[in-house]
């Protein structure tokens, strides 16, 4: 028994023993590249495993992992993924370097500065991955729901259009320019013209929203920054990128039904006006005819009752979407490239309405030698846009208000297939004349329209070039020079042609721009060059002391230049040429338009930014800048603009030893200001005559009053947050709350007559406006496994708007809302809607004292109706992967806002009844006791809180589903390392009260704006 003993006790030292030699002790430290500093929070995990653990405070891991594992993997947000063969080694040192821009790299992309100087604050960024192959032409439109505080929305689904509102943590100014500053790799562009931009050149794009990190900018950026860096060669092998993208584009469902023929004849009917009641056996008139006419009237209502013209068929279609690039990159230890080319094709909803572009671009980087290097930024891009009649308004040859106005009895054609233009014809052969013309006064809307479309071209071409030469040089190894030369510039050539065979130039008389067919050449240009100089400085002093620093000037021009004309009386064989035009005379009638301007304007900066560094805790960081303007007299033409900020990296602290779920933790607050000179005239100062004539004596007048005081809007800012990484940082994210407060607004005021002020107006400075509120941003990897990960994420905002002064008036409307103090901007303005009276069918309204009246008086407007900004906005995504397969999906949203539906208005309105209207008014008031909310026939439609609807929603964005093909399989190819076949669907899906085409828009009236439309496209991605 003993020897059994004995042995079953060697045995189980023997396992203890195996057991032992299973387990193997691992550590090490793990630093930064960029400045050698140890890095908290970083994931290192056994790969194919969940056996890990996370850097302490000083950077520094252990853990105990088996003795077969044989690599290890690090992984810490914003820095590239790193695995590392064990071979059986007990310490690994391991140095992390920035996979995409981080904070520390913003400003290389602003004033090149290396990362020495890092900006501070309330930065967000979007990679690349979620920029490129989106199917949209122009990129702002790309970034919707994907930064906390950034606002963006759509007006117009036209291809390649520039009506896109971009707003940064709300509207700063009431009168000035609220959009952001575009800087493109240092170069400051033009906003809102970014058709001939590729977004698939592009790194990152960085929104800089606080003063820590926008006063360096000084003047330009109190209403924040847009940072975009593009993509730069990397030493290795030329890569080779191929990439496919073909699409479809569809219209949307729209919320409202427009009456077919049956319906519309029967209301025409009741609201006494067109066919359906001039040919009716209940018109008092039809029993006044002879039987050969009654006879004529019912074959000719019979008639019109056998048309179902769905106008839909005739202005809409099924858009393409087709792109091709292709780009390389590569280079050696003294030179890197990046080169790309893009062709890029969308066709619109309506025919006549597309964009192509060509887009170049050569990122070029070289090492002189050890100490100077040099750069090369260029892009190239020219796109051709065929746009549509007065898109966006209400007009008749606005084919989105035509499609809805026009007639279901309407026949677009005759037999021969030529548009019946002009009015509804009938030639009743036993009427009088004078009968025949009251029954043919109702426009053919829907054929007149499709004639001009047919006849007419709105076109527009667009030539822009990015580019910037830098040099750098390393004067010691904390100290660096870096001098940049770039240039914004774009020219444009507008062409607008009328057939003089259309039925539009037919029509038209003396003074109409359609008369005997028209062609318009406008041409703009402008240019804008900036020369910006720096030195930089970052040193460690002894153990705990880290200081950074830069200095610089920057220069900035803008020239402006245009010039325009209009030439008539056409010659029908030569078309869409300015050889057309005959020239003007004093009896033809046919004097050419002409018109032209000139204008320039220069800033001259010089800025400051400081980072002092205390025992890798805490960051004091302080920038100063002085801006003068050509835009300001001498009293007021230099600004100075400062921030200070601190951050406190709470992880640091031995207080948290043991808190492991925390693996990142910091705290911001700063405080500062920007100005604002956006929107002002190039000449706001100065006093300025324009020539005239009195009776035939040619002369001089006064065109503006110059004021020489005028000075800078100044934004006040204040931004607290945190920045936080936790459970192995699974979760991660970034909380801020500010309060910006705009003072010295830019604002029309009214003058006397007796002080010369032309038209008793001009802009002065006072008021004050606030923008405060919170942001959230949370991102979370709910499975984060080998071969599967699912992420979710979110950008939260609120924004509250206020006006807190106006200096000389407290109030004064703004077309159908009101700037008043107290309220945001964007308050509706209007009468309050009180309904419809059941015993008369007339409209009723509130007057300003809360009684109801059937009397309508704009002397009752109120503003309880709201704001038509959103002050809630973001959106929310997420992301599965597994092995090789991608399921991602974007959605943003806007809460508690409203809109003024004009379409509306136009379409639920017995005052328009010769054009169709919508299904809502086969419930019109007709007699007493009907209980409904459309009034009356005989009650006037005005404009009332009745068309003001709640506009907030939520919009299906983005869905992609690709599958990127296995490398093991590729390897087998030999020429192919990288395939990715993708599905993507844009628009979706829109969850919304709002009844017009789209609650998402950029002005706070519908008006028959273009739709945006659903696309679903087909792509691969090809690497060589």
């Amino acid at each position: 028994m003993k020897k059994v003993s004995y042995l079953m006790m060697l045995l189980l030292f023997m396992c203890i023993g195996v057991l032992q030699a299973q387990i193997h002790q691992i550590t090490g430290v793990v630093t930064g590249k960029e400045d050698g500093l140890s890095v908290p929070g970083v994931s290192v995990v056994v790969k194919g495993t969940t056996i890990g653990t996370v850097t302490n405070i000083d950077g520094i891991y252990h853990l105990e992992i088996p003795e077969e594992s044989e690599v290890l993997v690090f992984s810490f947000v914003g820095m590239q993924m790193q695995e590392v063969t064990i071979q059986g080694r007990s310490k690994i040192d391991v140095v992390m370097e920035t996979e995409s821009i981080g904070v520390e790299e913003v400003v290389v992309s602003a004033y090149g500065t290396k990362g020495k100087v890092g900006l501070k604050g309330a930065i967000s960024t979007v990679d690349a991955k979620e920029l490129e192959q989106v199917p949209i032409a122009s990129f702002d439109q790309m970034l919707q729901g994907k930064a906390a505080g950034l606002h963006i929305v759509t007006g117009s689904g036209q291809p390649g259009s520039g009506d896109t509102k971009v707003r940064v943590r709300g509207n700063g100014s009431i009168m000035a320019s609220n959009d952001p500053l575009y800087v493109v790799d240092g170069v400051p562009i033009e906003s809102g013209v970014f058709a001939s931009l590729n977004a698939n050149d592009f790194e990152s794009v960085a929104v800089l929203k606080d003063a820590s990190s926008t006063a360096i900018y000084g003047s330009r950026a109190s209403n924040g920054v847009i940072l975009i860096t593009t993509k730069r060669g990397k030493q290795g092998a030329t890569q080779v990128n191929y990439r496919h993208q073909s699409g479809l584009s569809f219209k949307t469902r729209e919320k409202f039904d427009m009456m077919n023929t049956e319906e519309k004849l029967w209301f025409e009917e009741v609201a006494q006006k067109g066919p359906g009641w001039e040919f009716s056996p209940l018109n008092p008139n039809y029993a006044t005819l002879n039987p050969e006419a009654k006879a004529a009237q019912d074959a000719e209502l019979a008639r019109l009752r056998g048309i179902e013209t769905n106008w839909q068929d005739y202005m809409f279609r099924t858009g393409k979407t087709m792109s091709n690039e292709v780009n390389m990159s590569g280079g050696n230890e003294k030179t890197r490239f990046y080169v790309s080319y893009q062709n890029y094709f969308q066709e619109g909803l309506s025919d006549r309405s597309d964009i192509t572009r060509n887009s170049g671009r050569l990122n070029l980087d070289h090492q002189i030698s050890d100490k100077i290097k040099v750069g090369i930024i260029t892009s190239l891009g020219q796109s051709k846009i065929n746009a549509i009649e007065s898109e966006g308004g209400i007009a008749l040859n606005n084919p989105f208000a035509a499609v809805y106005l026009a007639n279901p009895w309407e026949n677009p054609d005759d037999a021969d297939g030529s548009y019946i233009t002009g009015n509804y014809k009938y030639n009743n052969p036993y009427l009088t004349e004078e009968e025949n013309k009251r029954y043919a006064a109702y426009n053919n809307t829907g054929a007149n329209v499709l004639d001009l479309m047919s006849h007419s071209t709105r076109k527009q071409e667009e030539t822009k070039f990015v580019s910037a030469f830098n040099v750098s040089w390393d004067i010691l190894p904390y100290l660096t020079a870096k001098t940049q030369y770039g240039i914004d510039y774009r020219h444009s050539l507008r062409e607008r042609w009328v057939d003089p065979e259309s039925h539009a130039s037919s029509l038209a008389g003396e003074g109409d721009v359609y008369r005997d067919g028209s062609i318009s050449e406008d041409f703009s240009r402008r240019t804008e060059t900036t020369f910006a100089n720096t030195l930089d400085f970052k040193k460690m002093l002894g153990d705990m002391h880290l200081l950074s620093a830069v200095i610089g000037s920057e220069y900035v021009k803008r020239d402006y230049f245009g010039f325009g004309m209009t030439g008539y009386g056409l010659e029908p064989k030569l078309p869409e040429t300015p050889f057309a035009i005959t020239p003007g005379t004093n009896t033809n009638n046919y004097i050419p338009d002409v018109s032209g301007y000139k204008a320039e304007r220069a800033m001259f900066s010089l800025f400051s930014m400081f980072n002092y560094t205390y025992n890798d805790r805490y960051t004091l960081s302080a920038s100063l800048r002085r801006d003068g303007s050509s835009a300001f007299g001498e009293n007021n033409k230099y600004g100075i603009f400062y921030s200070v900020g601190l951050t406190y990296d709470i992880t640091r602290e031995s207080f948290m030893t043991g808190l492991d779920w925390i693996n990142n933790l910091k705290f911001r607050i700063s405080y500062g200001t920007n100005g604002n000179q956006a929107g002002l005239g190039h000449y706001e100062h100065m006093t300025l005559w324009t020539n005239s004539s009195y009776a035939t004596y040619a002369g001089y007048i006064l065109s503006q009053t110059g004021d020489p005081n005028i000075k800078w809007e100044v934004a006040n800012k204040f931004n607290a947050g945190f920045d936080y990484n936790l459970f192995a940082n699974r979760l991660h994210g970034a909380l801020d709350v500010y309060n910006d407060i705009t003072s010295d607004l830019f604002i029309e005021q009214t003058f006397s007559v007796w002080d010369g002020v032309i038209g008793n107006k001009k802009t002065t400075n006072a008021g004050k406006m606030r923008n405060r509120g919170i942001e959230l941003g949370i991102n979370y990897d709910l499975i984060r496994q080998r071969n599967l990960t699912w992420s979710i994420g979110t950008t939260l905002s609120y924004n509250d708007n206020e006006i807190l002064d106006l200096g000389q008036v407290s109030e004064f409307e703004w077309g159908t809302s009101i700037i008043r103090e107290g309220l945001p901007l964007g308050s509706h303005y209007l009468v309050k809607w009180a309904g419809v009276n059941p015993a008369t069918g007339e409209a009723m309204y509130y007057t300003i004292d809360g009684d109801i009246t059937n009397n309508y008086s704009a002397d009752d407007n109120i503003a309880e109706f709201g704001t038509s900004e959103p002050p809630f906005f973001g959106g929310f995504n997420t992301a599965l992967s597994y092995k090789g397969l991608e399921i991602m999906a974007d959605f943003s949203f806007a809460q508690g806002f409203s809109r003024f539906n004009n379409q509306k208005f136009f379409q639920e309105n017995p005052n328009f009844a010769q054009f169709n209207q919508s299904t809502a008014m086969l419930n019109v008031w007709r007699q007493p006791g009907d209980i409904t909310d459309i009034q009356g026939v005989h009650s006037q439609r005005n404009f009332s809180s009745k068309d003001i609807e709640d506009a907030s929603y939520i919009r299906f964005r983005n869905l992609t589903v690709a599958y990127n093909f296995p490398k093991n399989l590729l390897n087998r190819v030999g020429i192919i390392k990288g395939l990715r076949v993708y599905a993507q669907g844009q628009n979706l899906y829109t969850w919304t009260k709002w009844t017009g085409f789209d609650p998402e828009d950029s002005n706070n009236i519908a008006q028959y704006e273009y739709p945006t439309p659903r696309t679903v496209s087909f792509g691969l991605d090809v690497n060589f």
